[in-house]
């Protein structure tokens, strides 16, 4: 997919693009490529590790594998850039995540306008779809986590957020905001959604 408009990228900017193919299929016809899977190895043979930003993007399965090879270069945050991918499918495969509460339902007090509300939320479901369900709806753009826009403020509670998936700002964590589309309930919540509906 895109092959002829990688090459001509990688043409028209030798000097910041270069794309190596890394294929895992058992017979591969390309020629040039790697075979096998986006390895430390692959990685440190095509660049300069110390001065290469990154951006992975594919199915989760691979950027997973692709995210373990990476993290033992020891990266800063900012050079390691992702797709955004949407919610994550099943947040009890996240060794973190609290099995205790995976059975739990919890209530959501929810204050969003005018509006005050309580709802049930499923701790494996994300805040946001809690939302949804509810009819509430709630601003959203990403479902990932990363674009901020379905900021809100958690007043009570405590909610589970996978460190692949925090992307809040220093300044959010310290004063309790977070993105409910990759929170998720550990207990029963109290938050305020700062948008009119």
């Amino acid at each position: 997919i895109f092959y002829d408009e990688f090459k001509e990228m990688e043409k028209n900017n030798p000097n910041k693009f270069k794309i190596i193919h890394v294929l895992s299929c058992e017979i591969v016809s390309l020629e040039g490529c790697e075979k096998g899977f986006i390895t430390k190895e692959i990685i440190e043979k095509y660049c300069d590790v110390n001065s290469t930003t990154f951006f992975i993007c594919g199915p989760q399965v691979m950027y997973d594998f692709v995210e373990k090879e990476l993290n033992k270069f020891n990266l800063p945050v900012k050079r390691i850039r992702r797709e955004a991918f949407g919610e994550i499918k099943d947040i009890l495969k996240h060794p973190d995540f609290p099995k205790e509460v995976a059975e739990k339902t919890f209530k959501l007090k929810i204050h969003i306008g005018g509006l005050s509300k309580e709802i049930p939320a499923i701790a494996t479901e994300s805040v946001l779809v809690a939302l949804e369900r509810a009819k509430l709806a709630p601003p959203s753009k990403c479902r990932s986590g990363e674009c901020g826009f379905c900021r809100s403020l958690l007043i009570s509670g405590d909610v589970y957020v996978n460190p692949i998936s925090d992307w809040r700002r220093l300044a959010d964590k310290k004063f309790n905001y977070f993105h409910p589309c990759a929170s998720y309930p550990t207990s029963d919540i109290e938050m305020k959604i700062p948008r009119n509906l």
